[in-house]
């Protein structure tokens, strides 16, 4: 009889999971449709968060409700796939050579290995056609001009953030910090102190943290409490002569993504509440990102489930979106965005869960990059020849646009209406 006390087993998944997901058609192109053994859709290239052979399908569907099906194609879900599938393979490999490691450092010598069957793989990807998606979420949306708002503003700085009652601006004239009540409608200001903070270069909101961020040229600041200093993310620090740039952050993870200038490098963190030593997690450089030398990166941004980032061809002059996963790799490359130039800005801005807002703010044009990855601009005669930058305000369930304007400068606050919605 054999002993099979020692005996280290692999199990067979069987499992299986699909990317299909219902919604409106559009047209018909070629996809395909990957059962998975068990692992997560698309939602990570490099790891497999949920896989556990031994678990049922169910166990791990509700947490691939949002992948990234749609934004690839046949051959890079194929791909995709592929690799899925050799990572998860290798980390089983390496988890049972630290089992029989573990065994025989214990003084167990008589040990053996069993492997279960092996899935027929040919038969857990299938050849389909894939749905084309009507976005519906900047094709029916309108300015409402009737209720706008507008103050003015003392420079045409481009810094401007938003959280769900405030909106925040500077001033580099004045050095001074504006924050906007949108429940209340009142303003009040707060003097910068540049030669102890530092000159700031972007503003943003991180709603996990519950506070705005402020990137200057002497580091990472955080701040919450108008009564208070600016709380300085000390952890964080320039690389060599690479400064920070630019930071992206969500409402749902501690994750954030640090751009140094110029895209030198890019580093993931790990946000702490009330803490200005945050975690560090990796680090990519431009080579690590890019093949070509010429790809430089503008600004980045996060979803729940997904990082954007805004790419200038040096050597093209050419502008794109790129969309990736959390381990930065590409999801969706972008394509050339029409009527940008060496001369342009490309500021990014979230607008919904996969969709964003590009703002030129030197030659003032505004762009919407939709769910399919396709750039709409965005004409009005408020923003033309004026507009340097925006971001979205979602207050009391309704929409705005905060707008930072020139000539003359104004801060403008632009409901969004359904059209639809509209007797």
């Amino acid at each position: 009889m054999l002993d099979t006390t020692n005996l280290v087993r692999i199990v067979t998944p069987d499992q299986n999971l699909s990317f299909t997901e219902i919604r409106k058609p559009r047209r018909r192109s070629i996809s395909i449709s990957l059962h998975e053994t068990n692992t997560p859709s698309v939602q990570s290239l490099s790891s497999l968060d949920c896989t556990d052979l031994s678990n049922s399908s169910a166990s791990c569907q509700s947490t691939t409700n949002h992948d990234n099906s749609d934004l690839l194609s046949a051959y890079d879900k194929l791909t995709v796939w592929k690799r899925t599938i050799e990572k998860h393979l290798n980390r089983i490999y390496l988890q049972k050579l630290k089992e029989i490691d573990s065994l025989l450092s214990d003084g167990q010598n008589d040990i053996d290995i069993l492997f279960g069957t092996i899935p027929e793989f040919d038969q857990l990807a299938t050849i389909t056609y894939r749905q084309h998606f009507i976005d519906p979420t900047y094709d029916d949306i309108e300015f409402d001009y009737v209720n706008s708002q507008s103050v003015d503003l003392p420079s045409s700085n481009i810094l401007l953030a938003s959280s769900n009652q405030h909106i925040l601006t500077y001033d580099d004239v004045k050095t001074k910090l504006t924050l906007y009540d949108m429940t209340n409608s009142y303003s009040k200001s707060f003097k910068w102190n540049a030669y102890e903070y530092g000159d700031p270069c972007e503003l943003t909101y991180s709603y996990y943290l519950d506070l705005f961020c402020i990137i200057t040229n002497q580091g990472l600041f955080t701040w919450d409490n108008p009564c208070q200093p600016p709380l300085h993310i000390e952890s964080i620090k320039s690389i060599g002569v690479n400064r920070l740039w630019s930071i992206a952050s969500t409402n749902t993870r501690s994750d954030v993504f640090v751009l140094f200038k110029l895209g030198s490098y890019v580093e993931r963190w790990n946000s702490i509440v009330g803490s200005n030593d945050w975690q560090h997690v990796q680090r990519w450089s431009n080579h690590d990102l890019f093949e070509r030398n010429d790809q430089r990166i503008r600004t980045i941004r996060m979803t729940s489930n997904y990082v954007a980032w805004t790419v200038e061809s040096t050597k093209t002059s050419e502008w794109r979106v790129d969309i990736l996963d959390y381990h930065l790799q590409i999801i969706r490359q972008g394509v050339n965005i029409d009527n940008l130039d060496k001369y342009s800005s490309c500021l990014l801005s979230n607008f919904g869960p996969i969709q964003f807002l590009i703002i030129d703010s030197n030659r003032h044009l505004l762009f919407l990059l939709d769910s399919n990855g396709q750039t709409k601009l965005k004409t009005n005669h408020i923003t033309h020849k004026r507009i340097k930058n925006a971001v979205l305000v979602e207050n009391d369930h309704k929409k705005s646009l905060a707008i930072r304007l020139e000539q003359p400068n104004q801060l403008y606050i632009l409901p969004l209406i359904n059209k639809n919605d509209v007797v």
